[in-house]
């Protein structure tokens, strides 16, 4: 099987994207006060949890790039289907076991959920097109 070209400056504008939708997010005027309040967290948690994801998202860009090589998607809109089926095959379901196994709040889990969800979308149309 042979290597299929990837663009990498398109994974690294999809984690880019992924970075300033977290930033928003998980800021005070969407919801960062409602993270802070179900996680324990604080906002020098937040700062540093955006460089991480920042290189979690290069990871995760460049893998749903090559997966989107393979299935020779072209076009935004099947960009955005595939991110929907690795967010919903992947990350909704891996993610859930906070709550079924730590008891975490089932509020958390739909928070962070859905940053990952629009997360997915943006960067499978972005990486689609």
């Amino acid at each position: 099987m042979s290597h299929p070209h990837v663009d990498l400056l398109a994974v690294f504008f999809a984690a880019l994207i992924s970075l300033i939708i977290s930033y928003f997010w998980y800021s005070r005027w969407l919801f960062g006060e409602l993270w802070m309040q179900l996680s324990n967290g604080t906002m020098e948690k937040r700062v540093m949890a955006l460089f991480w994801s920042f290189l979690v998202a290069l990871v995760t860009a460049y893998i749903l790039a090559l997966l989107q090589a393979l299935l020779a998607v072209t076009t935004v809109s099947d960009g955005m289907f595939v991110g929907f089926l690795a967010w919903i095959g992947f990350v909704a379901t891996t993610q859930i076991s906070q709550v079924i196994w730590s008891r975490a709040p089932l509020k958390l889990y739909l928070l962070e959920t859905g940053c990952k969800l629009l997360i997915f979308l943006a960067m499978g149309g972005i990486l689609g097109a």
